[in-house]
């Protein structure tokens, strides 16, 4: 028997080296039997196009997990560019997130939509990934509205504004 010995772990700064990555702003939505739940999330991503399917993760202590398991279904917005304000009130604490303020409202499938949004993609789950501190969804979109516009970008913890280059 041949006896080897373990090697410690790697260092890894994982947030620290994605801090330096620049995202697409989105907030993720769904509703539990006593309200509607959402958060911001910059992990949102394209998987497949045939099926239709596009990933995010959230964290297993996010106050958002169980309802999003429960109801087995979603809508994720990609914010705009004037939608900063939404992108910090659905990072806050979960009991502010939807005031009667005219930003939502109910969509036909009973799911909250955000008004405003350059996109938004809504339908069920594909499949739910065990992804160490995270949970990663895996989301089939069944409805899609493209409005356009200038989507709002995250960067090293702010929001900064594209600047488009001169052609």
């Amino acid at each position: 028997m041949t006896v080897t010995a373990a090697r410690p772990a790697p260092v890894v700064d994982l947030p620290g080296a994605f801090r330096t990555v620049a995202s697409s702003a989105w907030v993720v939505t769904t509703r539990s039997p006593e309200r509607p739940v959402g958060f911001t999330a910059i992990s949102v991503a394209s998987v497949s196009v045939g099926p239709p399917l596009l990933s995010f993760n959230v964290s297993r202590t996010s106050s958002s997990l169980d309802a999003l398991l429960q109801e087995g279904r979603a809508a994720v917005h990609l914010l705009s560019e004037s939608q900063e304000h939404l992108a910090r009130r659905f990072a806050a604490p979960a009991d502010g997130r939807f005031p009667d303020d005219g930003s939502w409202e109910w969509d036909e499938t009973g799911l909250p939509l955000l008004r405003g949004a350059v996109a938004r993609l809504a339908g069920p789950f594909h499949s739910v990934v065990d992804a160490g501190d995270s949970v990663l969804l895996l989301l089939r979109p069944e409805v899609t509205a493209v409005a356009g516009g200038t989507p709002l970008v995250h960067h090293a913890r702010a929001y900064p504004r594209l600047v488009h280059a001169e052609s």
